[in-house]
């Protein structure tokens, strides 16, 4: 037994002799949950939750005020609701907007055009061609063409007084759209102080190369895939729309003329959910990071697994970044402040992009052993921790509370189910205070989308998507509740049949993660047989989580058996596809 002792101290000392910063970044990562946790606290600020019945129904992935001061929500399946605010903060539906008719298309992005007005409402809005993982409809190709490239945009003129849609533009075609499970789009609009339209493409991979699992190809990533776009509008052609696939598609849109109206303005950003232009001048991004066991490309010409860029660019970094199989760990999600031309870790082998992140600070494959961040990497402006899924942005701009909020940005976390506050500052504008949402009453049922600001009250609007409503936020200032609970009557938690129940918690809570039918999405699949815990442990780990951290622990929010009947009901899921 010493001897055994004996040889176990012996390698740790070889270990932390040769790799002592290894060691140190896996103590950091043992204890990152904590590290990244908000730690401010902002006194006086506190909100009412308040629910608004059944009239705000649906899975909404935008929400905007437009400007008649009306509530817009982006429905997943195209259709955008119009909502009266009514004085106490409810919503009242007025019209319903159907975009393709009763086609349903997968939409995320909606803005409203600088040149609206109460009387001339045009919006802009991103979607899908084909299905996804995560959200199927039954009046859409239920297959999903992985090969499709998918994206699109459109423009649109919205009757002020009814449901019409008075004129709609098919502005852009064939944005890279695809990859394993058809996960990542198109995302949130958002138009600058330069009159520019922003949005952010997803990313095709999880770290830059091919996934190279089973049944999963096309898995790599497009000229314009993992990064933030800006398209001039003055620079639109006659001829509409424009396809926007280029070279390594297929296609001939080269976003490196500078004649052309759809640019390349960042790069690296893997998946940003939401993007917004802050009045301090600064661009800032949610960034979903990927999960580890992905794979990394390298910038030798010698190997086969060499991919070569773009012609237009070219590469004078080191040659010896490797390729790496099964990256590990999973990588923290963040906030970047996105400056024109930099890179943000996602690698992209087409533009010449090869180190993840931090390169070795932030990977504990020997492979990547003294490999340094790209040149042109820019860092992160905020660290959320790993699987906290960072999805909707806004800036706070009412005077509520004092002014204490005025100038923060808040964001929801869908894998955690609340809102974390955040204050820019600093010579870098960088974010330099943060604050537990929940301590001010910001917490959530269920997975948060994206939200809005009412800037006439300070009220703050949620999609909840998993609860598939609309979440009111009220200030309460010196102790008063100004405004009227409304509560849906039909969220009854009583169980009725087991199966049916545990199929509403699956949609509810599961669905955005391991996909319509549990083939998998953000998250693995549930029904390919390979459980790395085992099948028989599936109560074991809804109920307390996956050792890893990725799973969250459900044990505080569903009773046993509620847990039992989201089991059957993956149970059931598993033997269909059998």
């Amino acid at each position: 037994m010493k001897k055994v002792l004996v040889v176990i101290l012996a390698a740790a000392f070889v270990f932390i002799l040769f790799y002592p910063n290894r060691l140190n970044r896996y103590i950091q990562r043992r204890i990152r949950f904590y590290k990244t946790a908000p730690s401010g606290l902002l006194e006086d600020v506190m909100f009412q939750k308040i629910a608004l019945g059944n009239t705000v129904q649906g899975q909404y992935t935008s929400l905007v005020i437009g400007p008649d001061n009306k509530l817009y929500a982006g429905a997943i399946d195209g259709k955008i609701k119009r909502f009266v605010i009514r004085p106490n903060g409810d919503l009242s539906l007025e019209h319903i907007f159907k975009p393709f008719g009763e086609e349903s298309k997968l939409t995320i992005g909606l803005a409203f055009d600088p040149a609206s007005t109460a009387d001339s409402l045009i919006v802009w809005n991103t979607y899908s061609e084909t299905n996804s993982s995560w959200a199927s409809f039954h009046n859409a190709e239920q297959e999903i063409d992985k090969s499709k490239w998918a994206g699109s945009m459109n423009r649109l003129q919205l009757d002020a007084k009814t449901d019409r849609i008075l004129e709609s533009e098919h502005i852009l075609k064939g944005l890279p759209c695809f990859g394993p499970n058809h996960e990542n789009f198109p995302n949130s609009i958002v138009f600058g102080p330069d009159g520019m339209l922003y949005f952010a493409q997803g990313a095709n991979t999880g770290m830059g190369w091919c996934d190279c699992e089973e049944n999963q190809e096309p898995s790599r990533e497009a000229l314009l895939s993992g990064a933030l776009l800006c398209l001039d509008t003055g620079k639109l052609p006659s001829i509409l729309p424009i396809d926007v696939k280029t070279y390594d598609g297929g296609g001939s849109y080269d976003p490196y003329d500078k004649e052309k109206p759809l640019s390349i303005y960042a790069t690296g950003i893997r998946n940003a959910y939401d993007i917004v232009w802050h009045s301090n001048g600064q661009l800032y991004a949610t960034v979903n990071s990927s999960g580890g066991n992905e794979n990394t490309p390298t910038s030798d010409q010698q190997s086969p697994y060499y991919i070569r860029p773009f012609s237009k660019i070219k590469y004078t970094g080191p040659n010896n970044i490797p390729a790496v199989f099964g990256a590990q760990p999973d990588q923290d999600d963040f906030m970047v402040r996105v400056e024109k031309g930099g890179y943000y870790g996602h690698p992209n082998p087409l533009r010449a992009e090869y180190v993840l992140n931090n390169g070795d600070e932030d990977l504990e494959n020997s492979e990547y052993n003294g490999v340094k961040p790209d040149t042109n990497f820019r860092g992160f402006a905020y660290d959320f921790g790993p699987h906290m899924a960072p999805t909707g942005i806004l800036e706070y701009t009412r005077e509520t509370f004092g002014g204490r909020l005025k100038g923060c940005l808040i964001v929801a976390l869908m894998g955690h189910k609340d809102l974390v506050i955040l204050r820019p500052g600093g010579e870098k504008k960088d974010i330099i205070q943060d604050y537990d949402g929940t301590k001010m009453g910001l917490t959530l049922d269920t997975s948060p989308l994206d939200l809005v600001e009412d800037k006439n009250t300070g009220n703050i609007y949620v999609s909840e998507y998993g609860k598939r409503t609309i979440t009111l936020f009220h200030p309460i200032e010196n102790g008063v509740r100004k405004a009227v609970l409304v509560y849906d009557e039909n969220t009854s938690n009583k169980i009725k049949d087991p199966l049916e129940d545990g199929k509403i918690i699956y949609q509810h809570n599961c669905q955005m993660c391991h996909g319509v039918k549990g083939i998998g999405a953000m998250a693995p699949s549930l029904v390919d047989m390979e459980w790395i815990y085992g099948i028989d442990s599936i109560f074991s780990v809804i109920q307390n989580g996956s050792d890893s951290g990725s799973m969250p622990a459900w044990k505080d929010k569903f009773s046993k058996e509620e847990i039992i009947s989201v089991e059957s009901y993956i149970l059931s899921l598993v033997k269909k596809e059998i």
